[in-house]
């Protein structure tokens, strides 16, 4: 990928934040307890996988989602936020199951070092 994608989750045991990247879904340690987490689900290794492909697509699309933007309209005004200020600024949300848990994923398809330290560290 041209840029290292990061993923996030909580711990189900300790709440603490566990980083990864879409490039490395086997298993997972929670830094702070230990718990471990097994991607051997077949349907989450597919959502995750085309997840993937959709981050590749927005980075190959940056060019012309740099002149797109979103249209928020509050009574009679409106407001125009622009594409790549909601991917790279925003909170999103992948919400997949995960060992019979629902679990919320949290992207950025341009991550911001708030999310790449905890991957590194």
């Amino acid at each position: 990928m041209a840029h290292h994608q990061c993923l996030e989750f909580s711990c189900k045991r300790c709440s603490h934040p566990i980083g990864f990247s879409i490039l490395i879904t086997n298993s997972l340690l929670c830094s702070s307890c230990g718990q471990q987490y097994l991607f051997d689900d077949p349907q989450l290794k597919v959502h995750l996988e085309k997840f993937e492909c959709l981050c590749r697509q927005l980075i190959e699309s940056k060019e012309i989602l740099s002149s797109a933007s979103i249209g928020v309209d509050i009574g009679e005004q409106s407001v125009k936020i622009p594409f790549n200020l909601l991917l790279t600024r925003f909170n999103s949300f992948l919400e997949l199951e995960m060992e019979g848990e629902k679990i919320e994923i949290l992207f950025r398809a341009e991550p911001i070092k708030d999310i790449k330290k905890n991957v590194e560290g």
